[in-house]
């Protein structure tokens, strides 16, 4: 094999290594349930955004705030409910210093809609920005 041949194998192989991973971890994140959080104050949010429930049957609560701090968040994922209280599926509360985690998974319908919301503490002064968002 010539050294071109070699290093084009090496670079398309080294490309496939890379993009495998980023591929298969954003594929589990259910599509519109991101809803992203600056921790400047403190507060709380929900998703406008309504998603069917994934036909994997289950789903759950997922976040990161990359920031090393013991402050925490709280991810959940709630039912959304014509005429009558929404109802909380799942949660995962987290030290902003521990990075990317999840809850449990907990069992979803396709015919429901579901949203993410999340509380967060702030750390005033900070840039840091996290999100939450629910996986199947």
């Amino acid at each position: 094999m010539t050294f071109k041949r070699k290093s084009a194998v090496v670079a398309a192989v080294a490309a496939f290594a890379v993009a495998v991973p980023t591929v298969s971890a954003l594929a589990a994140e259910i599509n519109g349930s991101r809803l992203p959080f600056a921790i400047a104050t403190a507060g709380s949010a929900e998703d406008s955004n309504r998603w069917s429930g994934p036909g994997s049957g289950h789903v759950k609560a997922c976040g990161d705030v990359p920031v090393n701090d013991t402050r925490t968040f709280t991810a959940s994922v709630w039912r959304d409910i014509s005429w009558s209280p929404d109802s909380q599926i799942t949660t995962a509360s987290r030290s902003y210093s521990q990075g990317y985690g999840c809850g449990a998974y907990k069992g979803t319908s396709t015919s429901n809609k579901y949203y993410t919301k999340v509380s967060w503490a702030a750390v005033p002064g900070s840039r840091g920005v996290g999100f939450a968002a629910a996986e199947n």
